[in-house]
């Protein structure tokens, strides 16, 4: 396997992580966006300094840290700016990677469930981040059942994913 296949496998597993790292740091969605891209970016050209006998994630956390700081140019955008918070946060982050795999490999499944207008509901709303009341024009509903449906669907979506977890957790045991 060559450096271009390996990035892309580890930055493929990381990404997630990373993405909730900054999502949870940064304030704006497009500020977000613009830098787990930086931080792509970043990690692609210096992999070639990567220790692979350390983590990938870890790796691309701390990075994604030292990329947080630096944007700190406008530390409104920025939810929490010191940099002991971020270390913390980074480090969480790392722990709880597996978690989150779990979790994501759920709600892919869990969403194979969700038929028909809650379907349709769910990718207007995430998909092309529609808010309801646009949602509800456009499909001809009143905007509160728009909601509803959408905290139902929801609602239906986490209790699946609870008990894809718990049953996960389970055979491990």
């Amino acid at each position: 396997m060559n450096d271009s296949e390996r990035f892309t496998r580890e930055w493929t597993r990381a990404q997630p992580v990373v993405s909730s790292f900054i999502g949870a740091v940064v304030r704006d969605f497009n500020s977000a966006e613009d830098l787990l891209q930086d931080v792509a970016v970043v990690l692609l050209k210096r992999f070639s300094e990567y220790d692979p006998s350390r983590s990938f994630t870890g790796w691309a956390l701390g990075i994604a840290r030292l990329k947080v700081l630096e944007a700190k140019r406008a530390p409104h955008d920025l939810l929490a700016a010191d940099p002991q918070h971020l270390e913390t946060l980074a480090l969480a982050h790392e722990e709880l990677s597996p978690e989150i795999e779990r979790s994501k490999a759920a709600l892919r499944e869990c969403l194979q469930t969700i038929k028909g207008r809650a379907l349709t509901l769910l990718k207007l709303r995430y998909d092309r981040a529609i808010k309801p009341q646009a949602i509800a024009a456009e499909m001809g509903m009143n905007p509160g059942a728009v909601r509803v449906m959408l905290t139902r669907t929801r609602q239906t979506l986490f209790d699946c994913i609870q008990k894809q977890l718990a049953s996960a957790r389970r055979i491990e045991a």
